[in-house]
Formats: C-alpha cells, structure tokens, sequence
C-alpha cells in the first residue's frame, strides 16, 4: 500500500499540495514480468476540512513514488486529509495541518 508524504503551504489565500506516493504501481503485466503481486494506486481524494478539493482515478501505467502537486483555495491552519485506495480495495489516510 501507498506511503505518504504530504507537504501543504498557504500563500495569499492558495494551498499549495505536494504528495508523494511510495508505491510499486505494477500493473498485473508488469507483475508478472517481476513475479511480484500487482499493487497500485487507483484512486486519491484530497478533502480540505472534510470538503473534496482534489479527486483522481489512476491505473498501473503510472510511474513507481507518482508525485502529485495541486492547488486550492484555503487558510493556513486547515486541516488537509489525503485518502488513497488500491487494486486490492485497502485504503490508507494521512491527515495534514495547512502551514
């Protein structure tokens, strides 16, 4: 399962996101190639004090540690929750407070 590190900074009324994800992201060809389970990510959901401010829905073509960088608009002192799930349905969440 993914990883996380998230960096959030506030400047002039904008949230900058920076997320890294540790994952193989090895599609089930890719897999098999490396006699390794298929594992990656297929879906992030970023809520800003509970409200979705970034969504996606990603696939095995992806690079291995995918970095994600998005904006929104919000506070310093805003708490940042990042979910993601993987092909095998687990879903891990980090919590971020807004510098």
């Amino acid at each position: 399962m993914a990883n996380m590190k998230i960096k959030a900074k506030e400047k002039d009324g904008v949230v900058g996101v920076k997320a890294m994800f540790t994952s193989l992201m090895a599609d089930k060809e890719e897999a098999e190639k490396k006699k390794i389970a298929s594992e990656f990510i297929t879906q992030i959901v970023a809520k800003n004090n509970g409200n979705v401010v970034f969504e996606v829905t990603t696939s095995g073509f992806m690079a291995e540690n995918p970095l994600f960088k998005f904006s929104y608009k919000g506070k310093a002192g805003d708490k940042l929750e990042i979910t993601t799930t993987d092909n095998g349905g687990k879903t891990e969440t980090e919590t971020e407070v807004v510098k």
